[in-house]
Order: structure tokens, then C-alpha cells, then sequence
């Protein structure tokens, strides 16, 4: 083929493409005109009372109002025309995340619609004034702090449940946060939501409020959410100051007057520590909610609400001094009691040693001093975590000779305990791998439906009985997600997460995480061994209980005796199976002489025989109360000319078994 036929080809190529794509194009054109136009429908059903085009230029929002019902009114996000299809995306997305957190302090998701030329949602106008308003309309005022605590709390329950949800709202500010006419809390704008642990492009959240976490690694977390709502709850405080200083002086190291000293520590330790801090959204309210009462009062604090309805079931009443001098109280009357009890028992204080100590003398030899050592002090020792035991044997203050019998026995248990560990190696390993593994795997499922359901959605074939089946099942996902997150931070490796840490420089933290998670390990330890056989024995007496209500004595004996094949032969279930086997003997004899059921005689006679082996102190007293209660019987059955048969089967058995056992 000559150079001039190449060229023409690849012309030819390059026109065959192009009418390919207008050729789509067209279609593609033919099917939007084919729908009907968004807002045609819109304009024809409701009236138009406001609009609010997006910062980003991708989205409107119409304020409307029912023709027919004027006092029914919604808010529409509509995408404008001529933009990326990731904005269709991000709107459907937004309203799967809305309808998923609906809460009491959620703006109330009405519906998602994709059958004319664009996608919208729609969903409840909240009448009233974002905090945005509020700040510019009491310009330079700090909020009140009781009003800033009951905002926040309110804030808290509905980013709580989010959570539980599996979705993180991202963009807590100002102007996302509503005060109701009724002074109602409405959360609105989830544009910038996403699903715990999942990584998304397009972030539309807030820098001024967004977690540095969040920004470097684009992976939402709870926490990020408790970071946003400390700079909302800083910034409330400072009330509306231009432009972001308001940003640089919370994050500043100077405590800005506007910002009482205890939540200034409570601030700084969240925003520090963006993904560290140690709190939930409630539990960040719970410590806010403790108001200085003294301080309320100031002319300088501006209100958020007309008044706090139900703000007294959170709010915590406490004056600087009560704060502060109520520790101190505490450790001063802690000890008066600690020198009380000293004064008074030292006596057997010396004779039990509850915990380890050293013991230095200069007249103490060293064979002496191990001898005088109790195992409860060395069991003492042992049970503290392995950081304070490192301590206090490093301390060079403490005497090395008194400190050698618990070092001898820190070493041995520490061997064996890593014999056990090379027994169960692989198991705990293989539970570790599961535990980091459950987190993406859940995650990989999530994202499988939200893709099926997005698919769904552009065939349109996503019914609205399909759609609230997938949307539970996403819902029932996001718990699970969030639930095993929680589950790889106690049961996981953690390897890669305390290297990351200390390679950061948070050593500090990795310590602390190190720390948190051997305490409860030990705590789970404790629970198996102690705990747990506990709670399976108060079970276990509560099915012999209702089989002893119900006189099925027999049937609580047996669950008795199984139990003694797990817990042995203690003394209490022992005594327990003694004690049931006197209540059916009392049952059989007491119900046959006053002929509530009849037994036959070798019932009677066994019971009596169980009655003596279990109960011999009362084997007495019991048979003489039955002939006495026999020979009544009898004698008033003569005078009514009634035969009392279960009274003369007793006296038979109580003649046949005492001339037996005499015999």
C-alpha cells in the first residue's frame, strides 16, 4: 500500500468514527427530548418561592410551595443542565445517605426522582435561620454556653445515629445547621456525606471545617465528624468574626476569653488529635453539656434559641468552683478515709497484705524477707498491667534484693505465657487476619449493591419496592461495616496501624492504643473466667425456677445435675439439687394427703426415703405433720361418709416405710 492510500485510510478511519459517536450523540439527544422537562413539571404543580444556585454551579435548589396547598412546602435539588454526569451520581448518592440518616434533627427525606430529562430530590423546608444568620445578625457575640451545649447535643444524637447508619456527614458548619421557628435542629446538606471507611473523589466538604484526616486520606470516619462539630462548637463561642480568624484562634495556643477553661481543654484535645481524641459525637455533648452556671448570665452572650425546651435532661449545672474544688473535696475526703482505715486496721492490715509492696529493712536477710512475702502480694503484683510492672522493677530507688521474688515471679509467668502463646500461635493469628479482613470485605459488598443500585437506576428498572429492599440491605451493611471496624480495632492485628503511628511521630498514641487494648483484653480474660460462668448460672436458675413454680421438680433437678457436668459438684449446686429433691418429696406427700394429685405407693415410699436422705433434721418434724394431717383427714371423712383415699394411701406409706427402716 502506497504512503497517499495509508492516509486516506486513517481519513476514512477518523470519518467512520466520528459518525459513529454523532450517530449516538443523536440518540442520546432523541431520548432526553423524549422526556419531559424537569421543571415544566415543577412550575406546573408548585410555586416557585426562592432559588438557590450551588457555589460549584452543578445543582439549584427551588423553594416551593403546593398551588393547592400553600402551607405544604419542599425543597427541590435539581442538576443544571450541561453538566458532568458525576453530578447525577453524587445527587443520588446524597439521597440514598439522607434517607439512611433520617433522624429528629435530619431535614426529613421526601423522595428521589430520575423519570424526567434530570435527577431530583426532594425533600422538607424547614422554616427558620441557619447558624450562619444567626452569627451575622448578633455580629462579634459569643453564643450562651447553655444554648451552644443543647445545640450541639441535639447535633450529637443525629450524627450518633448517622454513625450507627454507617454514614458520616462531613460538612458540619454554620450555615448546614437550622433553627427552627420552634427552635427545632435541623442537619441539612449531605452533599459532602459519605459511608464509614469508604473513599470517594469530588469532596464537596468544608475546609475551614473539615478534619486534616479526612482531607489527606479521603476516608470518612465518625471522627471526623466530632472534629468538625469542636471548631462548630469553637466558633459559636467566638461568635461571627470576618473572614478565618476565628479558625487560627482556636487553633491558636492563647485560650480566647469568649471560651470557658474546661472547654477550651476539650476543644484543643479533639483538635489535636483529629482522629485520636477518644470521643463519640454524644460523649463530646455529654462533657460540653456541663454549664458554669455563674457565667450564663453575661450581656456579652448572645441566644441561639427563644428558649431551651427539655435543655434540663442534658444540661449539668456546675459553678467553676464546684468543678474544681469538688475534686479536690473528693481526694481530701478520700484521705481523711484512707488515714481512718490505716488508723483503725492496721492490725489486720499487716496480717493480710491485700497488695504487693516492698519490704526494706536493715535487719530483714534476704532469705527473711523472701519467706515473709504472702502469695496475695506476689498475685497483687502479678495482676497489674505489664507497663507498671516494668516500672517498678526498673525503679532504681526500690531496694533490688526486695524487688527479687517478684521479678523471679514476673519471669516465670511471662514464660509461660509464651508457651501458651506458641501453642495457640496460628489460631490467634488466624482470628487477628479475620478480624482485619471482615472491615473491606463488607465494604466490597456495600459498594457491589450501591453499584447494582445505581445501575438499577439508569435502566430504569429500579421499582420502589426493589429500591426499599436495597436500601435496607445498605443500611443493614453500613451497621455491620461500622460494627466490624470496631471489632478489627480490639481483635486485629494492628501492626500496620501502631508502625504508622510511631513512624509519625505519634508514639505517644500508638502507646496509649497499645495500652487500651491490653486492658480490655484483660478485662475479656476476666470476663470468661469469672463473668461469664456467672451469667450462665443465673440462667441456669432462672429455667429451675420456672420448672419449680410449675411443681416440675423432676425437670429442674435434671437441668440441675447437668449443670454440675460443667460448673462439678460445687457446694451450692449441690445443695441446690438437695434442696429440689425436698421439694418434690414435700410436693408428693403434702398433695396426696389433701388429694390435690394422688401418687401411688412406691411414689410415696420413695419420696419419703429422699425426704430422710436429704432432709434428715426434717425428716421428723414433716412425718409427724403428715399423720397428723392423715388422721384428720380420715376422721372427717368417716363423719361426711367419704372415703379419703390420699390420707389413708400417706398413713399406709408413713406405717410401711417407718416399720421398714425401724426393722
Amino acid at each position: 500500500m502506497s504512503e497517499n492510500q495509508g492516509s486516506n485510510q486513517g481519513f476514512i478511519d477518523q470519518l467512520v468514527v466520528k459518525a459513529i459517536e454523532k450517530r449516538k450523540m443523536t440518540a442520546q439527544n432523541t431520548t432526553g427530548k423524549n422526556k419531559l422537562k424537569l421543571e415544566y413539571v415543577l412550575f406546573s404543580q408548585f410555586d416557585v418561592l426562592d432559588t438557590f444556585v450551588s457555589k460549584n454551579g452543578r445543582s439549584t435548589i427551588y423553594h416551593l410551595a403546593n398551588k393547592e396547598q400553600p402551607e405544604k412546602q419542599v425543597c427541590c435539588k435539581v442538576i443544571n443542565d450541561d453538566v458532568p454526569d458525576i453530578a447525577s451520581k453524587m445527587l443520588i448518592d446524597e439521597a440514598s445517605r439522607l434517607e439512611l440518616s433520617q433522624h429528629p434533627s435530619v431535614a426529613n427525606f421526601i423522595k428521589i426522582g430520575t423519570e424526567f430529562d434530570r435527577p431530583y430530590l426532594m425533600y422538607e423546608w424547614v422554616p427558620g435561620e441557619t447558624l450562619a444568620d444567626k452569627m451575622q445578625r448578633h455580629s462579634n457575640k459569643g453564643f450562651r454556653h447553655d444554648h451552644i451545649a443543647w445545640l450541639v447535643y441535639q447535633l450529637a444524637g443525629a450524627l450518633e445515629f448517622m454513625h450507627t447508619r454507617g454514614v458520616c456527614h462531613l460538612d458540619i458548619k454554620p450555615s448546614n445547621v437550622l433553627v427552627s421557628e420552634g427552635d427545632y435542629i435541623k442537619l441539612i446538606d449531605f452533599g459532602a456525606s459519605r459511608y464509614i471507611g469508604e473513599t470517594e473523589p469530588y469532596a464537596e466538604a468544608s475546609l475551614n471545617y473539615a478534619s486534616p484526616s479526612f482531607i489527606e486520606t479521603g476516608v470518612a470516619e465518625p471522627q471526623d465528624d466530632v472534629y468538625s462539630l469542636a471548631l462548630l462548637t469553637g466558633h459559636l463561642f467566638l461568635g461571627s468574626i470576618f473572614g478565618d480568624a476565628w479558625h487560627k484562634q482556636i487553633k491558636g495556643r492563647k485560650r480566647p476569653v469568649l471560651i470557658p477553661g474546661h472547654i477550651w481543654n476539650l476543644l484543643k484535645e479533639v483538635i489535636k488529635r483529629p482522629r485520636s481524641h477518644g470521643y463519640t459525637a454524644i460523649t463530646f455533648a455529654q462533657q460540653l453539656a456541663k454549664i458554669n452556671s455563674g457565667a450564663i448570665d453575661s450581656k456579652s452572650s448572645a441566644p441561639i434559641f427563644s428558649n431551651l425546651r427539655n435543655a434540663d435532661l442534658v444540661l449539668t449545672q456546675c459553678s467553676p468552683y464546684e468543678r474544681v474544688g469538688a475534686k479536690r473535696f473528693k481526694l481530701f475526703e478520700l484521705t481523711l478515709a484512707v488515714c481512718l482505715a490505716v488508723g483503725t486496721g492496721f492490725y489486720v492490715h499487716q496480717q493480710s497484705q491485700p497488695s504487693w509492696k516492698t519490704i526494706v529493712a536493715s535487719d530483714v536477710t534476704p532469705s527473711d524477707m523472701i519467706s515473709s512475702i504472702k502469695p496475695a502480694q506476689t498475685a497483687s503484683f502479678l495482676s497489674q498491667p505489664p507497663w507498671e510492672i516494668e516500672f517498678a522493677l526498673n525503679d532504681m530507688e526500690k531496694d533490688v534484693i526486695s524487688m527479687a521474688p517478684y521479678r523471679e515471679a514476673y519471669e516465670v509467668q511471662q514464660l509461660k505465657l509464651a508457651d501458651l502463646y506458641q501453642q495457640n500461635q496460628g489460631d490467634v493469628a488466624a482470628y487477628q487476619g479475620l478480624a482485619d479482613e471482615l472491615p473491606p470485605s463488607l465494604l466490597a459488598v456495600r459498594y457491589d449493591l450501591i453499584e447494582l443500585r445505581q445501575k438499577l437506576i439508569d435502566d430504569g428498572a429500579l421499582f420502589p419496592y426493589a429500591d426499599k429492599t436495597l436500601t435496607n440491605a445498605m443500611a443493614s451493611l453500613n451497621r455491620a461495616s461500622a460494627d466490624s471496624y470496631k471489632l478489627a480495632t480490639i481483635a486485629g492485628s494492628k501492626t500496620e496501624n501502631l508502625t504508622n503511628l510511631i513512624l509519625s511521630g505519634e508514639a505517644e498514641i500508638a502507646s496509649k492504643a497499645l495500652q487500651e487494648v491490653w486492658l480490655l483484653n484483660q478485662s475479656k480474660a476476666y470476663f470468661y473466667s469469672q463473668v461469664l460462668p456467672n451469667k450462665v448460672m443465673k440462667n441456669i436458675d432462672v429455667a429451675i425456677t420456672e420448672h419449680t413454680r410449675s411443681h416440675y421438680y423432676s425437670k429442674a433437678i435434671a437441668k440441675a445435675e447437668a449443670a454440675t457436668e460443667f460448673f462439678g459438684e460445687t457446694p451450692e449446686l449441690m445443695q441446690k439439687i438437695r434442696d429440689l429433691r425436698v421439694a418434690r418429696s414435700e410436693y408428693i406427700l403434702f398433695s396426696t394427703v389433701t388429694e390435690k394429685s394422688i401418687f401411688g405407693k412406691q411414689k410415696l415410699h420413695d419420696s419419703l426415703g429422699e425426704l430422710e436422705r436429704n432432709a434428715p433434721t426434717k425428716f421428723g418434724e414433716i412425718t409427724e405433720l403428715l399423720e397428723n394431717m392423715a388422721s384428720d383427714s380420715i376422721d372427717k371423712s368417716h363423719q361426711k361418709s367419704m372415703p379419703a383415699r390420699g390420707a389413708i394411701a400417706v398413713e399406709r406409706a408413713l406405717k410401711d416405710y417407718l416399720t421398714e427402716s425401724r426393722g
